[in-house]
């Protein structure tokens, strides 16, 4: 699978935040398993340059 790369993020300004679900709700720290795994998935799928431009965050409730 290629890399992708974004040349323009016009179309939506938050594509390079990330969210990934807290330990339990209203935690700042972040699920490990969640976390572990949006990283690998943002090392697959992103150039370097593109990785450095995105931001993991942690959501204030878990999603399913």
């Amino acid at each position: 699978m290629p890399k992708i790369h974004f040349t323009s993020t016009s179309d939506d300004p938050d594509w390079a935040e990330w969210w990934v679900n807290p330990v339990k709700d209203g935690s700042p720290e972040a699920d490990p398993t969640d976390l572990q795994e949006t990283k690998e998935y943002i090392e697959r799928t992103y150039t370097p340059e593109t990785q450095a431009i995105i931001t993991i965050k942690v959501r204030s409730c878990r999603e399913e």
